[in-house]
């Protein structure tokens, strides 16, 4: 017996037409909601940014010493008066960034009507001789020509014997070495940075530090730095400190302390 498949029923055509109607309806009701939506949103947004009460009253720099409070907002960009919603804190701190002592910083709203500016300082540790004499800092980095005004002359030690293309490329790690070297004197006592003068690269013999007093030549090399700084200091220390007679002294020669006299002509 053939069994015949059941006829799907067709709804009566007023019945399809309320409900064509009725899905209509919402679909204007949600597209005019939506529309209200973003335009009370605008104009939300348009309220906040205008607002009186969001405009910047205090703008807070810390870590600065170098780069004044007065330059380091007009870097930013950032006015007193102006609506904190409308800041860009990244823009304003890459704009502080242009100052070449700033080694990093964050601009961040504190407040519905404050801002804070967080600086970190480069510190400076020596100047080196490159095509004229630039500043260094604790890490390594060359970020300005020195001037008068940085007032580095004399209380830092030059670094001289690097181009621009061994300070980049540097195969023995000499910036390194010699940054170890600056570190390990600035925390001796006795014979220590405020000593030194000049440190002298060279990619044979090392590095040589030249003194204030007398400007005698003393040869360190690449390593062991507190050691052979600890020998020259019973050296000095049995010459009542004085360098006075001396020419040059070695002691990097694995044997100790070798001191070679000055010649007296007279």
């Amino acid at each position: 017996m053939k069994i015949r498949a059941n006829r799907r029923s067709r709804e009566p055509f007023g019945r399809r037409l309320r409900g064509f109607v009725a899905r209509r309806y919402k679909f204007v009701i949600a597209a005019v909601s939506l529309s209200f939506l973003v335009y009370g949103g605008v104009e939300a947004y348009d309220a906040l940014t205008t607002s009186p009460r969001l405009a910047v009253q205090t703008i807070e720099v810390t870590g600065h010493g170098r780069v004044s409070k007065e330059e380091a907002v007009e870097l930013s960009g950032i006015r007193e008066g102006e609506n904190i919603l409308t800041i860009n804190v990244s823009e304003a701190a890459d704009n502080i960034r242009g100052n070449p002592w700033v080694g990093d910083v964050r601009v961040k709203r504190t407040g519905f009507a404050s801002v804070a500016i967080e600086i970190k300082e480069r510190t400076p540790t020596a100047l080196i001789r490159l095509d004229g004499l630039y500043v260094m800092d604790v890490e390594g980095t060359v970020f300005k020509r020195a001037a008068v005004e940085d007032a580095l002359y004399g209380e830092l030690p030059v670094i001289t014997g690097f181009t621009e293309t061994r300070l980049k490329d540097d195969p023995y790690g000499l910036t390194v070495r010699t940054l170890e070297l600056i570190r390990i004197l600035k925390n001796r006592r006795g014979f220590n940075i405020g000593d030194v003068s000049e440190i002298s690269v060279d990619g044979a013999l090392g590095l040589s530090v030249y003194t204030v007093a007398e400007g005698v030549r003393i040869d360190v090399g690449v390593e062991k730095f507190g050691e052979k700084l600890d020998a020259l200091e019973k050296v000095l220390h049995a010459r009542g400190g004085s360098f006075r007679g001396i020419e040059a002294v070695d002691i990097n020669n694995g044997r100790g302390v070798i001191v070679k006299f000055t010649t007296n002509t007279a």
